[in-house]
């Protein structure tokens, strides 16, 4: 009779191990592991919450100035005008007439853009001529396309590319084309080295 009883104790036992006991320690283990994952991420979470306030930290001890400066390096609008007009006072500084102004319309659709003239400028646009082209979309920052055609020697032209390489405005030229001019006819004394060069450069801003 007691060997009987034992095999049953046993038997209820190994039931009660299966039905009960296993599937609540399986979900123990379970809680286990998601509490450590949660605690993971709460000390990723702490981390980064530190990190965030270091770096607001040292924005705020930034200087107004080379705030200012950076701004105006990578702008967080496109800024188009305010470019142009830029690009016309170096050539202006140089004596040289720039014109057919063309740029990219898709790369203004934004809700930053600024394309309205800054108060109290005035500039001609009339020879501005719109080029459609796709730059990319999937990129953190926006690139701004711009062609324009300028005429002068070419020692004036290189003093003018010099002065916009170190412009306070990011921008790189793509592309620089040149006509020559022809030959005199007899009687005439027109300047010959005066080159009429077409250039392409790009701009940035953040989206």
């Amino acid at each position: 009779m007691k060997f009987i009883s034992s095999i049953l104790f046993i038997i209820i036992s190994i039931v009660l191990f299966f039905i009960f006991i296993d599937p609540t320690y399986g979900e123990i283990r379970q809680l286990r592991t998601d509490v450590a994952t949660y605690n993971t991420a709460l000390n990723n979470s702490t981390e980064l919450q530190k990190t965030r306030d270091s770096l607001i930290e040292t924005y705020k001890n930034v200087k107004t100035e080379d705030k200012d400066r950076l701004a105006h390096f990578l702008p967080s609008t496109i800024g188009n005008i305010e470019l142009i007009l830029e690009i016309e006072k170096l050539a202006n500084l140089h004596g040289m007439p720039i014109g057919n102004i063309k740029f990219d319309t898709k790369s203004l659709e934004s809700p930053n853009t600024t394309t309205g003239t800054p108060s109290g400028t005035t500039t001609d646009t009339s020879n501005v001529v719109v080029a459609e082209t796709s730059p990319e979309d999937s990129l953190p920052y926006g690139i701004f396309p711009m062609q324009f055609i300028i005429e002068g020697k070419y020692d004036t032209f290189v003093a003018f590319l010099k002065d916009l390489e170190h412009n306070l405005r990011l921008v790189d030229i793509k592309s620089i084309s040149f006509d020559v001019p022809p030959p005199n006819p007899p009687g005439e004394t027109t300047d010959t080295s005066i080159y009429t060069y077409t250039v392409g450069v790009e701009t940035y801003w953040l989206k």
